[in-house]
């Protein structure tokens, strides 16, 4: 990951199919990240594609063809996005999904309801071990 300017931002694409959950992320994200939101994955998709990202929060259930681990294996797959790291979003904290999403790829996992304080250190750890190689 390259360095940023101290003018620039790391940019965050934050995919989930709730109003609620999409504005809580921006308004804990916000000030510190530029944030790009997603209520669907072909939305994602057009983000991604136009817009170099640093990290994608992933929710696990979306509604459609593709669910969230079906989208992460797409991403790891595709060339120009499998280096993203991606944290995995969901109200499902069973073990057996954390470790599907584990072994697509996926830095860490998210449960909610989302904790600000939680959100923002597994991000902060996910910059740290990409820029240092290291997990904090």
């Amino acid at each position: 990951m390259p360095e940023k300017s101290k003018n620039s931002k790391y940019t965050i694409v934050a995919v989930d199919d709730s109003p609620e959950i999409l504005t809580l992320i921006n308004e804990i994200l916000g000030d510190t990240y530029e944030v790009h939101l997603a209520k669907s994955i072909a939305a994602a998709n057009v983000i991604l594609n136009s817009k170099k990202t640093d990290l994608i929060l992933l929710d696990l259930q979306l509604p459609g063809e593709l669910s969230g681990l079906d989208f992460l294996a797409y991403l790891k797959n595709k060339e120009e996005l499998k280096d993203i790291p991606v944290l995995m979003i969901s109200s499902n904290s069973q073990l057996m999904n954390v470790s599907k999403a584990t072994k697509l790829g996926a830095k860490g996992y998210i449960v909610k309801p989302i904790n600000a304080v939680n959100l923002r250190d597994k991000i902060y750890s996910v910059f740290m071990e990409v820029k240092y190689g290291a997990k904090r």
